[in-house]
């Protein structure tokens, strides 16, 4: 029985509910079932990426991380699990500022290190050649969930990501050789680095970003996505819909602590917990 429940499971949990399920069909060994592992895990992600946005409109605070970034030539990368800034300050601890293309210095200028601009996973500062420690606030994002057969030792399946970093600090449970342990680094090979070996063609699967009371709603989640689908016969039914919110409901009240909440409120209000950092931080 697996320790954790990890993106394997949740795709046994997804198959035996649209039924849909064989441990050839999990595996990947037999591949004549109606739906690829490919789409239902698109569709699983899909649900993961439901329940985090939810989470983080509400309690933001949960995914709240701090990291120091060190300047190469006025550029900062940004950490695998980036999600939403927070705040960005300089080795003062002062406010770094958002400009936008317009607002570049022109050509010679000076330019000023507390101001940034957003480049693919970089911010990049307005002067040059700053290489001094940074400091960067923000809340982590729920990276999409991976399982399938090794491809080598220690190399996960070609449907993972390629980008380097993007699982360090994730949980991976081998399935096969029953053991678990955290990925400390992750390369574009798609080659972990872990506490335990990861053999040729073992079954594996990837444990969630987000709280742990939360990883059982991403299957219920994920088949409703997937009745929803032109080509599923079967459509979710009211009993479905609102068996989910109201399992949704008491996962949040125990995990938040709270009892004031209840199903219409749950799905009706969208007021954002996520507070706005337009103040300036004092000099």
């Amino acid at each position: 029985m697996p320790t954790y429940h990890n993106a394997y499971t949740i795709l046994s949990d997804v198959r035996e509910g649209i039924n849909e399920y064989s441990s050839a069909f999990v595996n990947a060994t037999d591949t004549s079932g109606a739906y690829t592992n490919a789409w239902l895990m698109t569709q699983i992600n899909k649900a993961q990426k439901y329940i985090y946005n939810w989470l983080l409109i509400r309690i933001p605070e949960m995914f709240l991380e701090y990291e120091d970034l060190t300047g190469v030539s006025s550029v900062f990368t940004l950490p695998s699990d980036f999600g939403v800034l927070k705040i960005f300050t300089d080795d003062n601890y002062r406010k770094v500022y958002e400009i936008k293309a317009d607002q570049l210095k022109v050509k010679n200028a000076t330019g000023s290190d507390r101001l940034y601009y957003r480049k693919g996973n970089t911010l990049v500062l307005d002067k040059d050649s700053v290489t001094d420690v940074y400091r960067l606030q923000y809340y982590r994002r729920a990276r999409d969930l991976n399982q399938g057969s090794a491809s080598a030792s220690d190399t996960l399946a070609t449907t993972a990501a390629v980008t380097a970093d993007y699982y360090n600090g994730m949980i991976i449970e081998d399935i096969t050789g029953a053991q678990a342990a955290e990925i400390t680094d992750y390369t574009t090979g798609r080659v972990i680095t872990s506490a335990i070996t990861l053999a040729s063609a073992s079954y594996y699967g990837i444990v969630s970003d987000l709280p742990e009371p939360f990883h059982y709603l991403i299957a219920p989640k994920a088949i409703l996505y997937i009745k929803q689908s032109p080509q599923s016969i079967e459509k979710p039914s009211a009993r479905e819909i609102d068996d989910f919110n109201e399992d949704f409901t008491s996962v949040y009240r125990g995990y938040a602590r709270t009892l004031d909440y209840d199903v219409s409120d749950m799905f009706t209000d969208f007021e954002s917990g996520i507070p706005s950092y337009a103040g300036i931080v004092n000099d």
